[in-house]
């Protein structure tokens, strides 16, 4: 049921998401970012019903055949792959400081107090979290012990 959940996880995530941040590069290009604070909300309902839609469904076509979790390979994959996810935002946050802090460095201005620069600044932060999640569903199925 876990190996299920992570790829459920994996999909959704990489379904809805990828949709959302394709609308945003569209909207970045043809300026035009009024409405995505609407996209990202639908996003978001779209992302966790589907996921727990589709987990409850699976729950429940598989109920007679549930396991309790193993405590220990299961686990110690978990583990792994969310020390993982944490040192790649980690890294991908030290990534962006090192840009705004390289800018000012030679005089350049990112410009943040429009609403354009927040919206994309925003939409940043949320691909870093997006990105972080999905890499550590991946490591998670990847570190799981075959059955």
């Amino acid at each position: 049921m876990r190996k299920i959940h992570l790829w459920i996880s994996l999909l959704v995530g990489t379904g809805v998401w990828g949709a959302y941040f394709l609308h945003v590069a569209q909207a970045v290009r043809g300026d035009d970012l009024s409405g995505l604070i609407w996209w990202f909300l639908a996003a978001l309902i779209a992302a966790v019903a589907l996921e727990a839609g589709a987990t409850s469904v699976v729950a429940w076509l598989f109920r007679k055949r549930a396991r309790d979790l193993d405590d220990g390979p299961s686990l110690n994959a978990a583990l792994k792959a969310g020390h993982v996810a944490l040192m790649t935002l980690i890294g991908l946050l030290m990534v962006c400081a090192a840009a705004l802090a390289l800018g000012s460095r030679f005089g350049w201005s990112f410009d943040l107090s429009t609403a354009r620069a927040q919206a994309i600044g925003a939409n940043v932060l949320l691909a870093l979290v997006v990105l972080t999640e999905l890499i550590r569903a991946a490591f998670t199925l990847m570190l799981l012990p075959r059955r």
